[in-house]
């Protein structure tokens, strides 16, 4: 690599599934976009893919990734976005569902010598939970709510299109990237961004961009396009290639509290025994 130029780092924008990544990805895309309309549901924006996109992995290093057990992909991801910065010298974004975490060797899986800035988007525990169940297919609350407890929670791996993600329990999780020091890290609430969309839209702008002036219009801009019913009214024209083959629909509700329609007592109680410090910490009390 050239040592004039410049070297890329990587924005994370991280959650935990079904906690807003989707709609923040869709509202910053929005921004920078130099369209009027809407921007395609279906096209990257301002992310191309996720961090565990097997098929990153495997253009990126010239192996195919089902070859190696999950351990040993896992020791070669920090590598992929090594190589990914330096072919993209530019501050750019990626979805990342993975728990961050340190490797055997000492090193980061997401390593803060590549990484940019962290936006961590977060929901109450209680309508992840809902949310989950009907994203899965299944709309089964007691098996979601054992999802949400269990501490080897892990997503993808064997022949899926996208590579093993741990991601342990929702506490776990939030920790995993919330109580890093390596990387800075903005913690976005899902409910926030209901109440305020654009105050929360250009918290994360002004975070990750310091050195670019937020434009009003652009905010107004992106949250006109970016509005639920909008992207529930694409979903219903063409598809969401994200949406999962078992789900009815990804862009289900977008409320907060629903869990109040869904969840039984006993459910209720689950998740809030198994969260309650990082349910106290964010502010979600019942």
């Amino acid at each position: 690599m050239d040592s004039d130029l410049p070297v890329g780092k990587i924005d994370w924008l991280a959650s935990y599934p079904k906690s807003g990544n989707t709609w923040m990805r869709m509202l910053l895309s929005n921004y920078f976009s130099e369209q009027d309309d809407p921007h395609d549901i279906n096209k990257p924006g301002i992310t191309n893919g996720i961090a565990s996109s097997r098929m990153l992995f495997d253009e990126f290093l010239g192996i195919d990734s089902s070859d190696l057990t999950a351990e040993e992909v896992k020791t070669l991801q920090p590598h992929i976005y090594k190589l990914l910065t330096e072919h993209n010298r530019q501050h750019h974004w990626l979805k990342v569902h993975d728990a961050q975490a340190m490797l055997p060797d000492g090193r980061w899986l997401f390593p803060p010598a590549v990484s940019g800035s962290v936006v961590y988007l977060i929901r109450n525990p209680l309508d992840v939970t809902v949310s989950l169940a009907f994203h899965d297919g299944h709309e089964d609350m007691d098996r979601a709510v054992s999802k949400m407890c269990n501490r080897d929670m892990a997503l993808g791996g064997e022949q899926r299109a996208q590579l093993r993600q741990f991601m342990g329990s929702w506490s776990d999780h939030v920790r995993s990237w919330t109580d890093q020091s390596e990387i800075p890290v903005l913690v976005v609430r899902y409910e926030d961004m209901l109440a305020d969309t654009i105050s929360e839209l250009e918290r994360v702008i002004a975070f990750a961009r310091p050195d670019k002036a937020v434009e009003i219009w652009r905010l107004e801009k992106a949250v006109r396009n970016a509005a639920f019913d909008k992207m529930q009214t694409a979903e219903s024209e063409t598809r969401f290639r994200e949406t999962p083959s078992k789900a009815k629909r990804f862009f289900r509700n977008g409320k907060a509290g629903d869990w109040k329609n869904h969840l039984s007592n006993e459910q209720v109680n689950r998740i809030c025994e198994c969260h309650v410090n990082i349910m106290k910490r964010f502010n979600y009390g019942l």
